[in-house]
C-alpha cells in the first residue's frame, strides 16, 4: 500500500520530485501542443483506473481478512471462566488446534500475498512517463505568459475567469503555491504575493489532513512567503534605485525578528483589503503594454478602406473558381483567403503529422546551455499526398507564385501558453532561413489556420498595428520583402498564447528566388510618410 502511495504522490506532484538537470531538446513536452496534453491525459486516466483496479483488489483482500476474522472471533468469552469452558469442550478444542494448525500458516501466507502486482507494474510503467521538472517549469511558462501578456490578474485566473469569460473551474490551492513559488523564482514579486494570497485564501481541500500526510502541508510557511513577497515588491517599488540583495537581506532580517503574532497582524491587514483595489494600486505603476501585447488583448482601432472581394485574377484557374479574399492591410500588403482549406484537407494534415518535434523560437547557439523557448509541437508534411499538391496548387492560386505542387508544408499544433515571440520569416538578427543560399530568402509566407480558436492565438503585425484571430479554414499571405528583395521589417509578426483553445496551422514559405521570372526584381518603393525606422 505505501508502494502505491508514493506512486501516488509522485504523479499528482508532477515531477516535480524528478530531478532533470539536464535538459533534453529532443524530448517532447506535454505542455507544448495540445496533442501532448492529450497524452498526459490519457496518461492520468490509465493511472486512475489500474488505481481503481488495485484499490478493489485491496478491497476484497481486506474483506475475505474480515470474514476470517468474524468467523473466529471469540468475543463472546471475555471472562477466564468462560474461556475455560471454552476449550474444556473437546469439540471446541479440536476446532482449535486444527485451525492454529492448518489455517493460521495458509492466512499468514494469503496476508503476505502481493494484490494487484499486474497493477502496480502498470503504475511503475506510468510514473515513468509522467512530467519532470523541464515539463512542469514549460508548463509554469506558459501560465506566465498568459497572465502577463493578456494582462490577467491572478484571482480572476485562480477563480476560473479568463478575460470576459467565467469557467466553470478552478485553480486549486496547490496550484496557487506553485504559481506563486515561481513568480518568486523569477523575481516577479507582486505577482508571487497575490498567488500566494489566492492560496491563503482558498478553502481547505476535501480530506486535507490525508491529502496534507502524502503531499504537504500547503499552508505550511505561506503567510511567511506572502508578507515576505509583499514586503520584498513594497520595498522595490519604494526605492527602485536600491541592489535587490540588499532588499532581499533587509526583508529576511525584518522577518526574522518579528514574532508569529506579528506576521499574523500584518498578513491580516493584507488580506482585509480586496484584490481589486490592489491590482488597481498596482496597474498604475506597471509598464505600458507593448505593441505586441496590445494587439494580442485586441487593442488595435479597427482598420478603414479595406474590402472583401473574390480575387479571380492572379491565375487563369480562378476565372472557374474565385476565391473569397478579404483585405486586410494595403501597405504592406496583407489579405485573407476564406474557405480554402477542408475539414477533410484537415483531418489527412493532422493524420500525416503524427510524428511531431519541438519547434523553438530561437536557433541554437554552438555551446550553449541556455534554454531555448518552444514554439509549438510541428512537422514537415513531406509524404507524397495528392492532398498537399492540391493545396499547394492552392497557394499558387492565391499568391501567383511559382514552386513545385509536391513541395513540403510545415504543420504545427500550439499548447499551454505557447507563442512565438515577434520576429522576421526572412534572414535577420542571426536567423538564417533554410534554403536560402538556393532558393534565396524567404519573399512571401502564408499560413493556413485549420481550427477555430476561442481564445487567444492571434497572428499580430506590431508595426502594421494588425491583429488577425485564427479562423478554420482561412489563410493570411504576406509579402516578407521588397520588390527589390530587401526586407521589409514591417513584416514582423508574431503568435499570441493560445488562452482556451487548440491551434493547429499550416505554413509555407515562399522564396525569391524561382519567382525571378514570375516577379522580377524592381526598384524600391516606400509608402508616403514611411520612415525605415518605426
Amino acid at each position: 500500500m505505501q508502494r502505491c502511495l508514493n506512486l501516488i504522490t509522485a504523479l499528482l506532484l508532477l515531477g516535480q520530485t524528478v530531478a532533470n538537470p539536464r535538459y533534453d531538446e529532443k524530448k517532447e513536452r506535454y505542455s507544448s501542443s495540445t496533442v501532448g496534453l492529450l497524452k498526459l491525459l490519457e496518461l492520468e486516466m490509465q493511472f486512475i483506473e489500474n488505481l481503481k483496479t488495485y484499490t478493489e483488489l485491496l478491497s476484497a483482500k481486506a474483506n475475505t481478512l474480515q470474514d476470517f476474522m468474524d468467523s473466529v472471533d471469540r468475543g463472546k468469552e471475555k471472562s477466564v471462566a468462560e474461556r475455560e469452558k471454552y476449550v474444556s469442550n473437546p469439540l471446541n478444542a479440536f476446532g482449535l488446534m486444527r485451525r492454529t494448525h492448518q489455517d493460521f500458516p495458509k492466512w499468514h501466507n494469503y496476508i503476505n500475498t502481493t494484490v494487484g502486482k499486474e497493477q502496480l507494474q502498470s503504475l511503475d510503467n506510468l510514473l515513468a512517463k509522467a512530467p519532470d521538472s523541464q515539463d512542469m517549469r514549460e508548463a509554469l511558462e506558459g501560465m506566465k505568459r498568459i497572465e502577463t501578456i493578456y494582462g490577467l490578474q491572478a484571482y480572476d485566473l485562480a477563480k476560473g475567469r479568463l478575460q470576459d469569460k467565467q469557467y466553470d473551474i478552478q485553480l486549486s490551492i496547490r496550484d496557487c503555491l506553485a504559481l506563486g513559488q515561481h513568480k518568486y523564482q523569477e523575481g516577479d514579486f507582486f505577482r508571487a504575493s497575490m498567488w500566494y494570497r489566492m492560496a491563503i485564501k482558498h478553502e481547505l481541500e476535501p480530506n486535507a489532513e490525508s491529502f496534507n500526510a502524502i503531499l504537504g502541508d500547503p499552508l505550511k510557511n505561506l503567510k511567511r512567503n506572502y508578507a515576505r513577497a509583499t514586503i520584498i515588491y513594497g520595498l522595490s517599488a519604494g526605492n527602485q534605485s536600491q541592489d535587490t540583495q540588499q532588499i532581499l537581506d533587509i526583508t529576511e532580517k525584518a522577518i526574522h525578528k518579528s514574532s508569529p503574532a506579528e506576521l499574523e497582524a500584518l498578513v491580516a491587514e493584507l488580506l482585509n483589503q480586496t484584490d481589486e483595489d490592489i491590482a488597481r494600486e498596482i496597474s498604475a505603476s506597471e509598464p505600458w503594454p507593448t505593441p505586441y501585447e496590445i494587439g494580442c488583448r485586441g487593442g488595435f482601432p479597427p482598420r478603414t478602406n479595406l474590402v472583401c472581394r473574390y480575387n479571380s485574377t492572379t491565375t487563369p484557374f480562378l476565372r472557374l473558381a474565385p476565391l473569397k479574399m478579404e483585405e486586410v492591410n494595403h501597405d504592406p500588403y496583407i489579405v485573407m483567403y476564406h474557405e480554402v482549406l477542408s475539414d477533410r484537407e484537415i483531418e489527412e494534415m493532422k493524420r500525416r503529422s503524427s510524428q511531431m518535434s519541438n519547434g523553438w523560437a530561437d536557433q541554437k547557439e554552438a555551446n550553449s546551455t541556455k534554454i531555448r523557448d518552444i514554439v509549438c509541437r510541428h512537422s514537415w508534411w513531406s509524404e507524397q499526398s495528392t492532398i498537399r499538391e492540391r493545396i499547394n496548387r492552392r497557394i499558387t492560386d492565391m499568391t501567383g507564385f511559382d514552386f513545385a505542387p509536391t513541395e513540403d508544408l510545415q504543420v504545427a499544433n500550439y499548447g499551454l501558453g505557447t507563442h512565438f515571440k515577434p520576429h522576421y520569416d526572412y534572414t535577420s538578427d542571426g536567423y538564417e532561413t533554410p534554403d536560402v543560399l538556393t532558393l534565396g530568402d524567404r519573399l512571401g509566407s502564408i499560413i493556413f489556420y485549420a481550427s477555430d480558436v476561442p481564445q487567444g492565438g492571434a497572428t499580430v503585425f506590431p508595426r502594421n498595428r494588425v491583429s488577425i484571430l485564427p479562423r478554420k479554414g482561412s489563410s493570411v499571405f504576406w509579402f516578407n520583402l521588397y520588390d527589390d528583395g530587401r526586407p521589409d521589417i514591417r513584416s514582423q509578426h508574431s503568435v499570441c498564447p493560445v488562452i482556451v483553445g487548440d491551434r493547429w496551422t499550416l505554413t509555407k514559405w515562399l522564396h525569391i528566388v524561382p519567382q525571378m521570372f514570375v516577379m522580377p526584381c524592381k526598384p524600391r518603393k516606400k509608402s508616403q510618410g514611411y520612415k525605415e525606422n518605426i
